[in-house]
């Protein structure tokens, strides 16, 4: 029969339609294109047969395919569409493919893209791995020793993480290799200007950061080491550097590694998280997607960004139960070519294993209240002032997200809005989604825990408490126990220090710290510490006697170890530590060994409650008489506490003279027990 007459054009292109003949011949697959007796007219017109070849037997037909074969074989240059070839040769430059390589992507890509391809490739069932490199030697027309090599894990091609040998069983020939993304063998086929656009879903170029260096002071430590290794790392181009940033969400973990980038002036790339279509890429597609960047970037001076790592953590091999594969992702963190920043939020996800083989290990909290104050500077241009600023930023968990998200809606008002209306709505904004988040939160701006009546000499104390602050500014350091009845100041004067010393007052309860599960205590005062270290600030820690009790009277294990973790942490904090009592007796004697000072708050003297007296009614708009001075002068048992919650009574209960005051201030007294008299601690 005349071949040419068997044969018909169609979309296919050339190679395609050698590859599917070579297959058929080869594979002998010539009797699954018919249906019992009679040939697949559908298939057949697939293949490019006419309405001749149903007139054929399989032995006929198989000696027409192997004829037409031949001819093709003779043809020279049968080569991939052209589109196709270009693509492949752009990666193949960027990774270091060689020939055999790109021709197995090229027929990876049509198997997915060309149904006489595809329809042949589906007919080759039950396809043992063992079986590929033979059958793709033949297809291809290499040696099976060169298949084999280019099939090894190892590879260029496998080790780029372009393609993937499929894991589970084969069915047929279309499901043994699969690529990077679903869209990404398309993609091959698109007439792309740059590389960039085809690898889009695979690693993209960073934006520039919004934020710079110096919002990023409270990490100096950090970043004194970081900088200048990554400066040389990138120079003399090492292997195997990996950074792990850790923290809650919008502290500003990714903007860290631009603002960085950016510092070193070294082109940061991003693995990607979505496709074109915005859906999400599953965790062992973009493990594949980083391999196939740390190929594209080798030969370039670059940093690789790994964001949003969770998934990637609990589904592969940082998981703790992918044992197998932990031997795999090692070699990948010690032999990465480009130096990568892993970020994530929860740090607990990946092994120990993995963590000690990290190069810098960077924990970012929400940032001390002066950066957070900084940054609603740069977020709310030419808005507030320095004490708004201040006042805004006093939450412990106003995040850098936070600001700039408030920061940009603000920024989008109507430029006639008042400037207090905008800030009202700037401070709305923030503490709406600190509500959301579950935080608790004060609704007023201006705030002031002192209130319009303070000094430091109407306390009583033993200690003078001016000169305690100017020494504690001096020396930046220090550890206080403040003791003494309810209301006589203690809590205040630490809200005065802090005022003085410019620094935040991190206030901790029992109620904060005690746990109800073994060891959570514990992991509270530890973390208490931290966070007064992280954010500079003073800590004070309230009703102390609750946890600091004399271990000779403990009853429990537990309550020895709280006790331990309390004095070890003493030790260790370098900032100013304060811990309130009204139970000094109670104290862990070991504990009032570290104390540096133990300061005694009392009850008001004569003189100190008359001058307190005058003040509050002076802020009134009360005129003292000599009477109710004489009263006030003649109680021994008043302290500033009671003096601000009558102040703070005449809110909704005004009084009309300064003996309405001090009759107030007098049915105060007379609530106290007697024995509260009593001196107490280290008095007398």
């Amino acid at each position: 029969m005349n071949t040419e007459l068997l044969f018909i054009d169609t979309d296919s292109p050339d190679i395609c339609r050698l590859w599917a003949y070579r297959l058929i011949v080869n594979q002998k697959l010539i009797k699954k294109l018919y249906d019992i007796d009679e040939l697949d007219t559908q298939l057949a017109i697939i293949l490019g047969l006419s309405n001749e070849a149903e007139l054929l037997s399989p032995m006929q037909l198989q000696r027409a395919l192997i004829e037409k074969l031949r001819q093709l074989e003779l043809q020279p240059a049968i080569s991939l569409p052209a589109t196709l070839a270009v693509n492949i040769q752009s990666l193949g430059a960027m990774i270091g493919l060689n020939t055999l390589e790109q021709q197995l992507l090229g027929f990876i890509a049509l198997v997915k893209a060309d149904q006489m391809l595809s329809s042949v490739c589906a007919l080759l069932r039950n396809v043992k791995k063992t079986q590929l490199p033979a059958l793709l030697a033949q297809t291809l027309g290499a040696t099976e020793a060169a298949v084999k090599h280019m099939l090894r894990f190892d590879s260029t091609l496998l080790n780029s993480g372009l393609i993937a040998v499929e894991s589970q069983p084969i069915f047929s020939l279309d499901d043994v290799f699969e690529f990077i993304s679903f869209n990404f063998g398309y993609k091959l086929f698109e007439d792309n200007t740059d590389t960039q656009r085809l690898l889009k879903e695979i690693v993209q170029k960073t934006t520039p950061p919004s934020l710079t260096i110096s919002q990023y002071q409270h990490l100096n430590t950090d970043l004194h080491i970081l900088l200048p290794y990554l400066k040389k790392v990138v120079k003399q181009q090492l292997r195997g550097v990996n950074i792990l940033i850790y923290g809650p969400p919008g502290t500003g973990k990714s903007e860290l590694v631009r603002v960085v980038a950016q510092q070193l002036k070294i082109p940061l790339f991003e693995v990607s998280s979505e496709d074109d279509e915005g859906d999400g890429i599953a965790g062992h597609n973009r493990l594949r997607a980083y391999r196939m960047a740390q190929s594209f970037l080798a030969n370039s001076a670059a940093l690789l960004l790994f964001d949003e790592t969770e998934d990637v953590f609990i589904q592969n091999p940082f998981a703790r139960q992918a044992e197998p594969r932990k031997g795999w992702m090692n070699r990948m963190l010690e032999q990465n070519a480009v130096p990568c920043f892993w970020v994530t939020n929860d740090r607990s996800v990946i092994d120990d294993a993995f963590i000690r083989r990290f190069d810098q290990v960077i924990e970012l909290n929400t940032p001390p209240k002066a950066q957070r104050a900084a940054l609603l500077h740069s977020a709310a241009v030419n808005l507030l002032t320095p004490q708004e600023a201040a006042q805004l930023a006093e939450h412990p968990h106003l995040t850098p997200a936070i600001i700039t998200r408030a920061g940009k809606v603000v920024a989008q008002l109507n430029p006639r809005l008042k400037r207090t209306t905008k800030v009202a709505a700037l401070q709305h904004l923030m503490q709406q989604t600190l509500r959301a988040q579950g935080y608790r939160i004060k609704d007023e701006l201006t705030h002031d825990v002192l209130g319009p009546v303070y000094n430091a000499t109407w306390v009583n104390s033993d200690v003078d408490l001016n000169l305690l602050t100017e020494g504690l500014s001096n020396a930046g350091s220090g550890r206080l126990c403040l003791y003494g009845p309810p209301g006589t100041g203690k809590t205040a004067f630490c809200h005065y220090l802090a005022k003085q010393l410019q620094q935040p007052l991190l206030l901790k309860t029992a109620s904060q710290l005690i746990g109800k599960f073994v060891g959570e205590t514990e992991q509270n005062i530890a973390a208490a510490f931290a966070e007064a270290k992280q954010n500079e600030a003073i800590l004070l820690l309230d009703e102390v006697d609750s946890f600091l009790q004399d271990r000779r009277k403990a009853l429990h294990s537990w309550e020895v170890t709280s006790v331990n973790e309390m004095l070890m942490q003493m030790e260790a904090f370098n900032g100013i530590f304060v811990a309130s009592t009204n139970l000094l007796h109670n104290l862990d004697q070991a504990s009032l060994r570290r104390f540096d000072l133990k300061a005694c708050f009392n009850y008001l003297k004569p003189e100190q409650a008359v001058s307190l007296f005058s003040a509050h009614c002076k802020q009134l708009k009360l005129q003292p008489c000599q009477h109710s001075v004489q009263k006030i002068s003649g109680v021994r048992q008043l302290t500033p506490g009671d003096f601000a919650a009558i102040a703070r009574q005449s809110r909704f209960r005004p009084f009309s003279t300064a003996g309405d005051f001090a009759r107030a201030l007098l049915q105060e007294v007379s609530l106290k027990s007697a024995d509260t008299a009593k001196p107490i601690g280290f008095l007398q």
